[in-house]
């Protein structure tokens, strides 16, 4: 926390505010060198019976990246269209038409996370689940959606790898639990037993990997 204040004087900015933390791992290609942090960030692909395996690189290389995974997935699919390399940026997706409650800037954001599925999604919302959630940009249809269409395992799947609300909320979202169970549960099929021993869990985990490390004060004694 001493470097972002060092950093920002003029903001004020303390831990109390925090709220979440996470640590991420970058995957690199395995090479001689002893100290990982001085591996080359290049990126590798390849196929593992059927299965393509995209590792390394960094995010700056994303379009890099990925343009070389559709050439490999176009040599196991030779009539899939050629990718160009010399091609243009692609243009933002066309916007969703409006429904009520939904803004343009709804629309667009949804078309640009969910592609081809927005519309199927729109389509799956309850009324008043177009809204947004409290302190965060994604909207309560999008819970449904993960739930009944994106291979959700855990609650901790849910609530930190498809709508991220783990890591934007206060507490992991403990407060809005009551309505992602009412939204979530008859989408997914679990018991009530299993939703409470998922919530459980996900709270637990919450605690012990993303909430933010409680600040220590040195005592000295004379």
């Amino acid at each position: 926390m001493a470097g972002v204040e060092w950093l920002f004087p003029s903001r004020g900015l303390k831990l109390a505010g925090a709220l979440a933390s996470f640590a991420g791992v970058r995957s690199v290609i395995g090479g001689k060198e002893a100290d990982p942090s001085k591996e080359s960030r290049d990126h590798v692909v390849w196929h593992e019976d059927g299965l393509l395996t995209v590792t390394g690189g960094k995010l700056t290389t994303f379009r890099l990246i990925a343009h070389d995974a559709l050439k490999a997935v176009r040599a196991q699919r030779p009539g899939l269209p050629r990718p160009d390399e010399k091609a243009p940026m692609l243009d933002p997706l066309d916007p969703l038409p409006c429904p009520s409650g939904l803004t343009q800037l709804q629309a667009c954001r949804l078309s640009g996370r969910y592609g081809a599925a927005a519309g199927a999604l729109l389509a799956a919302s309850q009324p008043g689940e177009l809204e947004t959630i409290p302190g965060t940009p994604a909207a309560w249809a999008e819970l449904r959606w993960a739930a009944r269409a994106e291979a959700v395992c855990h609650l901790d799947d849910l609530l930190l790898r498809r709508v991220r609300l783990g890591l934007l909320l206060p507490g992991g979202g403990e407060e809005l639990l009551p309505r992602v169970r009412a939204i979530c549960q008859p989408e997914l099929g679990w018991r009530d037993r299993r939703w409470e021993a998922e919530a459980e869990a996900y709270l637990e985990l919450w605690h012990r990997c993303y909430s933010v490390p409680v600040e220590r004060t040195e005592v000295v004694t004379p």
